[in-house]
């Protein structure tokens, strides 16, 4: 499934996969979500993540570098493979992670 992204109540949903031939597609659409946001900190529910790979977490470095100073989103619900990801890539603190 295409990635999905919608945001309620200071969350925003990620369902679906981010890959190669959508990454910037998806990055502009949550880039617009987030920068419509009005209260920080945002977090991103990966719950509907069905892929995990380092595309995905392509997305999430550029969108945390977008954030204006004092803003800052975590993830949570996060597959095990996606953490393990970010984990290795040393940036379990910049989503607002605990390694397991």
């Amino acid at each position: 499934m295409a990635a999905q992204l919608s945001v309620q109540d200071q969350v925003l949903f990620l369902k679906g996969s981010i890959e190669f031939d959508n990454a910037a597609t998806v990055y502009e659409q949550g880039l617009t979500l987030l920068k419509q946001q009005q209260q920080w900190p945002v977090s991103i529910d990966l719950s509907g993540l069905e892929s995990s790979n380092t595309i995905v977490l392509a997305v999430f470095v550029q969108w945390l570098r977008q954030c204006a100073t004092g803003q800052m989103f975590y993830l949570q619900k996060v597959p095990q493979k996606m953490q393990a990801i970010i984990q290795a890539s040393n940036l379990m603190a910049e989503f607002g992670l605990t390694p397991q």
